[in-house]
């Protein structure tokens, strides 16, 4: 996946402001891929240019005016020719931070690495409750990120629970997982 997919698939909902897409992707597929509000901005700016994305400014009494995106012909063309490939690997990228000072540990006393793992624990536990509350909520936060004017079809809560039931079982086997790497240093 890319950016611009991911753009080009939330847009292809429904037109929606940079502002309220930025919410949007930070409730939705954050979990699958992250982007900030600059990266998106520059890639609707990058999708506009290519023609598949078109904006226009709407006028609001109260506030500043607004731009909302909304995606082009040619952009429900490429999404969907992209949609319809299988991806290059099904692997994860990886970049992790954490992995990577653990991998050098041993630098460390056991005390210090227990912490980490403690925190990391914290964490993902953190993180779970944030599951749980997101499968709640993401109707009512779908519909609110379009301005109340998108309603999600049965399919599409579907695909997005499988999303979150992956990421809660990989974070429990993560949780597992480092208890377990405690109960090893504590032996």
């Amino acid at each position: 996946m890319s950016l611009k997919h991911g753009i080009l698939g939330l847009l292809n909902y429904s037109p929606i402001t940079g502002y309220n897409l930025k919410k949007l992707f930070d409730k939705s597929i954050n979990n699958v891929w992250t982007a900030s509000l600059s990266q998106i901005y520059r890639e609707l700016g990058t999708l506009e240019k290519e023609g598949y994305v078109t904006s226009h400014i709407e006028e609001q009494e109260d506030r500043p005016d607004r731009k909302v995106y909304q995606i082009s012909d040619e952009g429900k063309r490429v999404f969907m020719e992209w949609l319809t490939e299988s991806p290059d690997t099904f692997v994860s990228p990886k970049r992790d931070e954490f992995m990577l000072r653990l991998f050098f540990a041993a630098n460390l006393q056991k005390s210090e690495v227990k912490r980490y793992l403690e925190q990391f624990i914290d964490n993902r536990e953190k993180t779970m409750k944030s599951f749980d509350e997101d499968q709640k909520k993401m109707q009512k936060l779908v519909k609110a990120a379009f301005d109340n004017k998108t309603e999600l079809k049965e399919e599409d809560e579907l695909y997005m629970r499988f999303i979150i039931k992956r990421a809660q079982m990989t974070n429990q086997l993560l949780i597992k997982w480092a208890r377990e790497c405690i109960e090893e240093l504590e032996n």
